[in-house]
């Protein structure tokens, strides 16, 4: 009874989404109803009102991260929308990769997987969606093909997640990393070839099968080497920018294709300086130590800090600013586009708020924690098969493998420990698994909807995007039977 209890904040607001297809605010809104509601009043998950209140507001705060970027992120996009620079950078690409499925496959496992990786939170998202509208695709399917690109996200935000989970296991990150690159090459071809589906490009053509086992593989090995010889931080920015340049020498050699048009350089303008400022403030440590530094909000007592210059959010409306000289947006245009940057933020923000303040209600309740022991008394000998939907279980409620592994990592050593598994193998499968599932997040799918203009329509992308994340766990299975 207390597992279903534990459960129902969960599977309440994810079935609202799928069954009744409601938006994620209200889907959000009625999963912390029920998370308060079993805190309050059941005595096995009793939090007193201000435990609810404690627990709620750490989530805000951690909303706030998160709404941070999705306010650079929808500026950026309107900005980049008014200014018609997404139909010259969708011509560009398409004159630079002139085969529409080794074009997605380069979006997705390149360029999206450099944008992850240099600065997490969905950035890649908010990168890849205008450009795949641009190209002629639906917003649906530019979205769900946006989504996949959250393929190699251990290594995102400077692999963030997996240096963490490394520290609460006592491992070395590296180590760490090369295992999760065999656990996540299922999931990696798995988005490889969606990507392909949601595209609408055939999966029997041997030319498609290669690019996707081709590019697939490149993204992999240069994760592994990357991991393994230059540093964990930097694998996942040299794997992205491999795999693009990759693609592009490929395009040229056998067509000799290349990008051009009038007006390409404005357009391309602010997404180049805001590669080039988080590059900066990411890569450099200098920088990196001066911005982190600026403008700090701290709220000590919730161990909780945010950097308004260094977080991404900051560089994105730079980004969004510079876009609206260089593209000589007229004044009255700019009045139009910010409130409706606004409306569609605010909205956003606040679908992401109802999951996230719920899934702190859980955690500070005990909720979360009676999942994960149930899952692993239920699991016994065979617990090693279990590490996965328990790390995944902590990537969906907060859409990051650092959460996930903040919340288990040192639970899963703790059993592993003691059951006699390996300890690598262990937290690389809690970081895979907590990674790869935050592509059916209610945090990124919110995202996704918010830049490609489907705000209330969320369950139009969770459906097809969770079956691709639950097929990737169970991908995971057997290559953890064999390592």
């Amino acid at each position: 009874m207390s597992t279903l209890l534990a459960a129902a904040p969960l599977i309440l607001a994810t079935l609202a989404i799928l069954l009744a297809r409601q938006s994620a605010m209200r889907a959000g809104g009625l999963g912390l109803a029920a998370a308060i509601l079993i805190a309050s009043l059941t005595s096995h998950f009793h939090l007193p009102l201000s435990g609810i209140l404690s627990a709620v507001f750490d989530g805000l705060l951690t909303t706030a991260t998160v709404a941070y970027v999705l306010l650079g992120g929808v500026t950026l996009y309107w900005v980049l929308k008014t200014g018609n620079a997404l139909e010259r950078l969708g011509r560009a690409a398409a004159e630079a990769i002139p085969d529409p499925a080794e074009r997605v496959l380069v979006l997705v496992l390149g360029v999206s997987v450099f944008f992850e990786s240099a600065t997490g939170f969905g950035v890649g998202i908010i990168v890849t969606v205008p450009l795949l509208i641009a190209l002629g695709y639906s917003p649906v399917r530019a979205a769900l093909i946006a989504l996949l690109g959250q393929c190699a996200v251990p290594w995102g935000a400077l692999a963030i997640g997996t240096v963490l989970g490394a520290d609460l296991s006592d491992l070395s990150a590296s180590e760490t990393a090369m295992e999760a690159v065999w656990l996540c090459l299922p999931f990696i071809l798995l988005c490889a070839f969606a990507a392909l589906h949601f595209a609408e490009e055939s999966l029997f053509r041997p030319a498609h099968v290669i690019a996707a086992v081709g590019y697939s593989a490149l993204l992999a090995a240069l994760l592994w080497a990357g991991s393994a010889w230059v540093s964990v931080e930097l694998a996942g920015c040299i794997a992205g920018l491999g795999v693009t340049l990759v693609g592009l020498m490929l395009a040229r050699l056998r067509t000799g294709a290349r990008a051009e048009g009038s007006g390409l350089g404005a357009a391309a303008l602010p997404l180049f300086v805001l590669m080039g400022t988080l590059s900066l403030t990411r890569l450099v440590p200098e920088i990196e130590m001066l911005t982190s530094n600026t403008l700090l909000v701290e709220v000590s007592s919730h161990n909780f800090s945010l950097s308004l210059v260094h977080h991404p959010g900051f560089w994105m409306l730079l980004a969004a600013a510079a876009g609206i000289l260089c593209l000589r947006i007229p004044a009255n245009e700019v009045r139009i586009l910010l409130p409706n940057a606004f409306r569609q933020w605010l909205k956003a923000s606040l679908s992401v708020a109802g999951f996230i303040c719920f899934g702190h209600v859980m955690l500070h309740a005990g909720m979360t924690d009676d999942l994960a022991e149930t899952v692993a008394a239920s699991a016994g000998t065979a617990y090693l098969y279990a590490v996965p939907g328990i790390g995944a279980l902590g990537g969906f409620l907060t859409a990051s493998n650092a959460g996930s592994n903040a919340i288990f990592m040192a639970f899963q050593s703790t059993v592993a420990n003691r059951l006699a598994l390996d300890p690598v193998l262990v937290a690389a499968a809690q970081n895979a698994a907590g990674a790869n599932i935050t592509l059916a997040s209610p945090g990124r799918i919110v995202l996704a909807a918010a830049v490609s203009g489907l705000a209330g329509e969320e369950n139009r992308l969770m459906r097809p995007a969770l079956t691709v994340g639950l097929i990737g766990l169970l991908l995971m299975l057997p290559v953890l039977a064999l390592l």
